[in-house]
């Protein structure tokens, strides 16, 4: 987690692909900013509301790692209007 900048949320009607991961589908984000990444319950609510089949969520590294490679354990994902 410590490699870890941004988790971005992004909601779209299509499946896969980085065309689903525009700006426009973005639905919200957290960062590491005031260790919002660190707590045991992440709250990502979207700026707008948005109507999508799908749900992706995109992991973004710091900038400075030595190393590209992170991992992140998403153990349960809650998608609520």
């Amino acid at each position: 987690m410590y490699n870890l900048d941004k988790l971005a949320v992004y909601a779209d009607n299509s499946a896969g692909g980085k065309r689903a991961l525009r700006q426009s589908s973005m639905c919200g984000y957290i960062s590491r900013l005031n260790d919002a990444l660190f707590k045991p319950r992440l709250h990502i609510q979207c700026r707008r509301p948005l109507s999508a089949r799908y749900v992706y969520v995109a992991a973004h590294g710091v900038d400075n790692r030595l190393t590209r490679l992170f991992s992140a354990v998403l153990c349960e994902v809650m998608i609520y209007q």
